[in-house]
């Protein structure tokens, strides 16, 4: 997230080709208990998102700045990072800087076929600033190609980071996001449902949800990684707290009965650092859910930082997700 943007530089410094061992991400040790699973990866996989096709499991990552990393399962527990190469083709993004992105997020259109995937990145015409867009592929292992036309920047502040796609039950489309400034805010903004435009195109204005310090809570003055999931009726918001550097961050989550809100929010977080889960997980945030269905069990991604507590190093969790009404609860 945005914190996590400032380590991108000296993490992509330190790239190297992966290992043979580098691209199984089988919890081996797995540690946790309780619901939670992992770490799957001992080095970095962070702001993981998640879908699934035809019954596997992807997950999109943040990387070295410059592309993201993908891995996939057939039951949730053994991950496998992408075989492929290069997943977006960046340099053909009009609007954005080559070497500064991040928190990707991937959806399949019902209209074609096709997979977009969302991500955040530096704003070429402002300094300092990030945007976020859209990109296309006929596969979900890429390369996906940025749609030029489809950018939200908010030049006027520090512009926007974290995209995350839903398709409510109705089937209209929705993409939520941090707005940097002001006061750091999450906010919705419809997309097109149908056609050739399908995900990639704005339809009306942003709507704001929820800030840090509302409804008397403190956030660290920070709020970032937004995701919406819909059961029962009820719409989840879910959201990282504080900074991804250190152990104050954690996965919270408010609700309502309207997708544009109002919001109120759970007094006790999803997730935070702890041992509640028979291992130590310091900062767990930047989560995921599985977006499809009404089950009152689904499946969650986030990372944690790992050992060394740098934000270089952030592995990846998952867990099992309890649905009860307005709560949730991890457990098996």
């Amino acid at each position: 997230m945005l914190f996590a943007l400032l380590a991108v530089l000296t993490a992509s410094a330190l790239a190297s080709p992966l290992s043979l061992a580098d691209t199984q991400l089988q919890a081996r040790d797995a540690p946790c208990t309780g619901g939670v699973e992992g770490p799957f990866l001992e080095t970095n996989f962070p702001d993981p998102s998640l879908t699934n096709v035809d019954g596997t499991w992807f997950s999109f990552a943040t990387w070295n700045g410059k592309d993201f990393r993908g891995a996939e399962s057939k039951n949730f527990t053994d991950w496998k990072r992408f075989e492929s190469g290069k997943l977006l083709a960046i340099e053909e993004a009009t609007w954005a800087n080559a070497n500064r992105m991040w928190a990707p997020d991937v959806m399949r259109r019902a209209h074609d076929g096709k997979y977009v995937m969302y991500f955040t990145a530096d704003d070429k015409q402002k300094e300092g600033s990030q945007c976020i867009g859209a990109a296309i592929s006929d596969k979900i292992h890429g390369l996906y190609h940025p749609v030029n036309d489809f950018v939200q920047c908010n030049r006027s502040s520090h512009g926007v980071i974290d995209p995350a796609w839903f398709k409510d039950t109705d089937g209209r489309q929705y993409i939520v996001y941090k707005a940097e400034n002001p006061s750091g805010r999450l906010e919705i903004r419809e997309v097109a449902h149908s056609g050739p435009k399908e995900g990639v195109q704005w339809i009306g204005n942003a709507v704001y949800l929820l800030k840090p310090r509302d409804q008397g809570f403190w956030d660290g003055q920070n709020m970032e990684a937004p995701y919406i999931f819909k059961r029962n009726g009820i719409y989840f918001l879910t959201y990282s707290t504080h900074w991804t550097n250190n152990e104050t961050y954690d996965v919270q989550y408010a609700t309502s009965k309207n997708i544009m809100g109002p919001y109120t929010r759970v007094k006790e977080p999803l997730v935070s650092s702890g041992k509640k889960f028979g291992c130590e997980l310091a900062g767990p945030g930047g989560a995921s859910f599985q977006r499809f269905g009404n089950a009152n069990k689904l499946r969650m991604v986030f990372h944690a930082l790992g050992p060394e507590r740098r934000v270089q190093q952030r592995p990846f969790y998952t867990a099992t997700v309890h649905v009860n009404g307005e709560k949730l609860e991890i457990k098996p």
